[in-house]
Order: structure tokens, then C-alpha cells, then sequence
């Protein structure tokens, strides 16, 4: 089921299309942009195969703790965001799932 997309995630798009990919790398940027909306990282792995992406990052942001993947193209110099809300990847799903842990383990 769709739902509308969080300030947080249009946000964490934006810091990332401005973050010098090159210069940073992608988990430095990842984590920079994160710590401005007090993010945080659910998991990030090799996408070993895809033939877009060479890696996704899930992360949760906001007070609703909105999921999105981050992917990064193979050249490294390109990022795409995706609500997971909204995605029909499995990916999405196991971020959800990590999503929920996450939120089930904090008092």
C-alpha cells in the first residue's frame, strides 16, 4: 500500500544529491546526511549481480521512522532514494522487518 513520502525522506534525498559522493564516499555522505535528521542506518550491503547498483543502504528517519533505501549506482557517483513504504523490491520488506526491531528494542 502506498502512503505519502516523509519530509525526512525528501529531506535525506536532498542532503544526499548535494553530498560530494567522490570526495566522501558513500558511507561518510550516508551517515553525514543521517546525522543531520537524527537517522540512523538499519543495514548497508554490496548488491553483488544488480546491474544498477553496486550497494543499498536501509535507513530509518524520522518520528514516524519512515524506511528508505539508498542505492548507489556502479559508478559511485550517483545515489537513489526510495521509500520502502512504496517499493516492491524484498529488500524493502527485510528493511521494514529490521525497521521494527530496531523500534521494538528502544525503551
Amino acid at each position: 500500500m502506498s502512503k505519502e513520502v516523509s519530509l525526512e525522506v525528501v529531506q535525506l534525498e536532498l542532503l544526499l544529491g548535494l553530498a560530494d559522493l567522490i570526495a566522501q564516499g558513500f558511507e561518510t555522505a550516508l551517515l553525514a546526511a543521517l546525522e543531520e535528521l537524527d537517522g540512523r542506518v538499519l543495514f548497508n550491503r554490496r548488491l553483488d549481480g544488480d546491474p544498477r547498483f553496486q550497494r543499498v543502504a536501509a535507513v530509518m528517519v524520522g518520528p514516524e521512522a519512515d524506511v528508505a533505501l539508498v542505492f548507489l549506482d556502479h559508478s559511485g557517483t550517483t545515489i537513489q532514494v526510495e521509500n520502502a513504504g512504496d517499493s516492491g523490491r524484498t529488500i524493502a520488506r527485510e528493511a521494514e522487518k529490521a525497521r521494527d526491531r530496531v523500534v521494538s528494542e528502544t525503551p
